[in-house]
């Protein structure tokens, strides 16, 4: 056995193990069709070699079966790099591809009988697809994981240019010189450079899944999972960052909590279920409605928590009165019947009234108490100095300016949700 051969040999069993490897984790408690599809892409380009290693069938019929598995390889392999970036691979036309390589394979055994077609033609199928998939992970990364998307997608261009010099190197050396030395050095050192790829391109596989289970867990770790808000957690963290930020720039920031009315009762007298959907729609709600540079996390139960940048008491009472006449004019409907949801909330400034998340949450949440005794569906805010009352007229003026105002809808008879 000569250098190229084994080292064609230790290609198969690597790509065997690592074809087997991708399968057991892919099978494992969280499902991965990414790590499934490059199993079966290893596998079949280990059998393919494993084929045309044979020496006890027919020439034609090797090269055949084998080149063809070979061929069939980078479809799934290319499908496995792409399964989660936003463009995925145009099967029909991978395909097309292949049954015409298979034709060209099947063709040139039966009557050309030329090893350069049976080198060659795998190579040009797999060029095609791997410039696919490496100009579609560049534009549309997977989410969470853009680094390893472009280390996957330099390999695979690298893989290309390899497999472009292979034939380059294979045409001179088969078709002109017929030596055979030369074209197992040739063989020996692509090999190389396939084991290079496949242990690469592996790494970056894993790679990807790594880092998107830890953004899902991350996100289980920070977000509800009814609302898909943030949750207590996150929206604490979120708070030290806009008190570090406000720290730096001065500017105020406003921690609004707000709870919605007489939830409980929903709950009793329509269902937990129901008490879902209008926990969802208040979240949708107040989302829509809120800035974009704002945070609305659900802390608990009913409870929400809004974290206003930039404001100042005057502005924080007037936003919270927008966001509390948007919800109170939507309706919400749960089984059949149409809910109407008003919160109470309370406000708390910083730096003026606290500085950390207890101080701040203590003493909105003693003010949405007493928004809850004067009759819910109130906001009670931080008292307004004078020099702050300018500032709330020529607030609301801009809203009004701006068509923040919600247009008054025709409020249907319907129940009252609340807690």
């Amino acid at each position: 056995m000569n250098r190229g051969q084994t080292l064609v040999l230790a290609l198969l069993v690597m790509n065997f193990l690592l074809g087997f490897l991708s399968l057991v984790v892919s099978r494992s408690e969280r499902s991965s069709p990414a790590l499934r599809w490059w199993a079966i892409g290893c596998l079949l380009y280990a059998f393919g070699l494993l084929v045309t290693q044979q020496r006890y069938l027919p020439m034609a019929a090797v090269a055949i079966i084998g080149n063809i598995m070979i061929s069939w390889a980078p479809i799934y392999s290319v499908r496995a790099v792409l399964a989660h970036s936003r463009r995925q691979l145009n099967l029909q036309l991978a395909w097309n591809i292949l049954a015409l390589t298979c034709a060209v394979l099947i063709t040139n055994n039966l009557f050309w009988n030329s090893a350069l077609v049976n080198f060659t033609a795998p190579s040009v199928i797999a060029c095609v697809l791997f410039v696919i998939g490496a100009r579609n992970l560049l534009t549309a990364p997977p989410d969470d994981a853009g680094s390893a998307a472009r280390f996957m997608a330099g390999v695979m261009l690298f893989a290309v240019m390899v497999w472009l010099l292979r034939a380059a190197f294979l045409f001179n050396v088969l078709d002109w010189a017929a030596d055979h030395d030369v074209a197992d050095l040739t063989v020996a050192l692509f090999a190389i450079a396939q084991l290079v790829v496949s242990v690469a391109l592996t790494m970056a596989i894993f790679w990807i899944e790594v880092r998107r289970m830890e953004a899902s867990l991350t996100k289980v770790a920070f977000s509800d999972a009814l609302t898909g808000l943030p949750n207590r957690r996150a929206t604490m963290q979120r708070l030290q960052e806009e008190v570090a930020r406000s720290t730096r720039t001065g500017r105020a920031v406003a921690l609004m909590v707000l709870d919605l009315d007489h939830f409980k009762a929903v709950n009793d007298s329509r269902g937990h279920h129901v008490g879902d959907v209008v926990l969802r729609h208040a979240a949708e709600t107040l989302g829509h409605a809120k800035r974009e540079e704002d945070v609305l996390g659900r802390v608990g139960g009913e409870e929400f928590v809004l974290l206003l940048s930039d404001e100042t008491a005057a502005a924080a009472t007037s936003t919270a009165e927008r966001l509390r006449a948007t919800l109170e004019q939507s309706w919400c409907e749960a089984d059949g019947h149409k809910v109407r949801v008003t919160f109470s909330g309370g406000i708390a400034m910083f730096p003026a009234e606290g500085h950390d998340w207890e101080s701040l949450f203590a003493l909105a949440d003693k003010r949405l108490y007493a928004a809850k005794q004067a009759g819910r569906n109130k906001v009670v805010g931080p008292p307004v100095v004078a020099a702050e009352s300018n500032t709330l007229e020529t607030q609301t003026a801009r809203h009004e300016a701006a068509d923040f105002n919600v247009a008054a809808v025709q409020q249907p008879d319907g129940e009252t949700a609340g807690r």
